[in-house]
C-alpha cells in the first residue's frame, strides 16, 4: 500500500504541476485578447469622434456601440482571468502550505523523539541510575581497599600500646611535642632491583665465571 502511494503521489504532483502551467499560459492568452479588446475599443471611440467631425451621427453611435461592446469584453476577460489568477494562487500557496505542514509534522516527529528521550523523568531516571552505579562503584572500592586489620585477622591494639610506651620511656614520661607545621616525613620505600635486572646480574656474573674458567685452563 505504501509503495502505491508513492507512486500515486509524484503523479498527483506532476499533474497538478502541469495544470497550473497550462492555466498561466492561457491566463496569458486572456490578456493578449484583453489588451486586443481595449485596442479595438479605443479605435471605435476615436472613429466615433471623427463620424461626429464628418457630420456622420448615426455612424458615430454605431462606434460608440462597438466601444461598448469592446469594453464588455475587455471587463468580462479581466474578469475571467482573474478568477483563474487567484485559483493559481489558492494552488501555490495551498502546496506551499501542505509542504509547510508536512515540515513541521517532521519536525515535531522528531522533537517528540528527543522529547521521549530527554524527558524530565528519563533524565532523573538516569541520574538517579548514575548516581546508584557511582555508590557501587564506590562500594565496591571501599570493599577491595578494606581494613587490613580486620580482613587479614591481625591485631595489633598491643603493639601499639608498646610502642606509645617506647616513645614515653624516650621523652622521660612525656609524649615528644611535635612542631607545628613541621611534621615529621614517612621513610619512602626503598628502591628495590626488579627481577628482570637480577637476572641480568645472574647472566653477566656467570658470563663472567665462564671467561675465568678459560683464561685458567689455557
Amino acid at each position: 500500500m505504501a509503495k502505491i502511494g508513492k507512486k500515486l503521489f509524484p503523479r498527483k504532483a506532476q499533474e497538478k504541476d502541469k495544470l497550473v502551467t497550462q492555466v498561466k499560459r492561457y491566463t496569458r492568452q486572456l490578456g493578449i485578447r484583453s489588451k486586443n479588446y481595449q485596442k479595438r475599443a479605443e479605435v471605435s471611440r476615436k472613429n466615433a469622434k471623427i463620424a461626429l467631425q464628418r457630420g456622420e451621427k448615426e455612424r458615430a453611435k454605431s462606434y460608440l456601440v462597438q466601444y461598448k461592446q469592446y469594453q464588455m469584453k475587455v471587463d468580462r476577460t479581466n474578469n475571467i482571468r482573474t478568477k483563474f489568477d487567484r485559483q493559481i494562487e489558492a494552488l501555490e500557496e495551498g502546496a506551499a502550505i501542505a509542504q509547510s505542514g508536512n515540515f513541521m509534522a517532521k519536525m515535531r516527529d522528531e522533537l517528540k523523539t528527543i522529547a521521549t528521550k530527554a524527558s524530565p523523568e528519563a533524565i532523573a531516571e538516569i541520574s538517579e541510575d548514575s548516581e546508584m552505579y557511582v555508590s557501587e562503584i564506590e562500594e565496591a572500592g571501599d570493599i577491595l581497599a578494606g581494613d587490613l586489620e580486620i580482613d587479614l585477622g591481625i591485631d595489633v591494639s598491643d603493639m601499639l600500646d608498646q610502642l606509645e610506651t617506647e616513645m614515653l620511656l624516650d621523652a622521660s614520661g612525656s609524649m615528644p611535642a611535635v612542631p607545628e607545621g613541621d611534621f615529621p616525613e614517612y621513610i619512602s620505600d626503598i628502591e628495590l632491583e626488579s627481577e628482570e635486572e637480577e637476572i641480568k646480574s645472574k647472566a653477566k656474573l656467570q658470563e663472567e665465571i665462564e671467561k675465568l674458567k678459560k683464561e685458567l685452563s689455557e
